[in-house]
């Protein structure tokens, strides 16, 4: 069984519309209405009722526990956040089940605006999507803690670490600036909001959250737009071509279901593996 080239080729290459697409552009979007309400001078009615604090608690506003993750200060505080989201958060997405890297969202934005809230209870507003950044972070680190990456500090100068050591390095910054700048209400970084999106991280780099699904209509949008039959929806996609292994042919059928309900992001090492060998076979025979 082979499947044609053009469909292999679809499979295989990066999607560009994913979760970690939408949130970018929902904090863009999200970001400009802030700013045009600020210039109509409607900023303070956003935070309020946006914007996470004991007051808006006390009022009822129990959505700011979430809400106040897509309001951010400034185009530099979003600027930070995005770049996070862009290059940590969106290959945790590569690694987990759809379900997950939302779950991902809604744990580390609760955790930190609870974490917050116990040590800032009477101190202004609390906005950013930052503890989702932490979370991504740490889950990143732990789930790969000693494969070398390279990055540019400062934007300029090359340096490899394994993420183990990034994460330690990370966690001693947050936990000093909470000591001594967030209780001496010296600053205005919310490094308890931080932690908060680290331990949510830590807690779903456990097993326990492997079998965590939504109900079945929950955005369902994102991959399956027309919200048609899986199996019938499936047979138009593919052609087949009997010319490999019967066992090879039956793990890449596996493996294409898979994709086709839950993402690409979805499979392990070892499936996209597969995918990459049956590539190569097609490849070889059509030359």
């Amino acid at each position: 069984m082979l499947y044609d080239r053009t469909y292999m080729q679809s499979r295989l290459s990066p999607k560009l519309r994913c979760l970690t697409d939408y949130l970018i552009l929902l904090l863009i979007i999200f970001f400009i209405v802030q700013s045009l309400l600020k210039f109509l001078e409607f900023d303070t009615s956003i935070l309020r009722f946006f914007g996470f604090s004991s007051s808006g608690i006390s009022s009822g506003f129990i959505w700011t526990i979430a809400t106040y993750a897509f309001l951010h200060e400034g185009p530099f505080h979003l600027l930070f956040n995005i770049l996070g989201i862009h290059f940590i958060s969106r290959n945790v997405e590569e690694t987990l089940h759809r379900d997950r890297y939302i779950l991902l969202f809604l744990t580390s934005v609760t955790f930190g605006s609870i974490f917050w809230f116990f040590f800032n209870s009477h101190n202004g507003f609390l906005i950013g999507t930052s503890a989702f950044v932490m979370a991504s972070l740490t889950l990143f680190c732990l789930q790969k803690p000693n494969t070398p990456i390279t990055f540019l500090l400062f934007f300029v100068i090359p340096l490899s670490l394994k993420p183990k050591y990034i994460l330690y390095g990370v966690l001693g910054l947050e936990i000093y600036g909470f000591v001594f700048s967030e209780l001496q209400n010296t600053g205005n970084i919310a490094h308890t909001a931080h932690l908060g999106g680290m331990l949510a991280g830590f807690i779903q780099s456990s097993s326990l959250f492997n079998s965590f699904s939504l109900p079945k209509l929950s955005f369902r949008l994102f991959n399956e737009r027309n919200g048609g039959n899986k199996k019938s929806h499936t047979t138009k996609e593919y052609t087949i071509n009997h010319e490999l292994p019967s066992d090879l042919e039956i793990q890449v059928d596996k493996v294409l279901d898979k994709i086709n309900e839950k993402g690409f992001g979805c499979l392990t090492d070892e499936e996209k593996a597969l995918l990459e060998k049956a590539k190569s076979l097609f490849n070889s025979k059509h030359k």
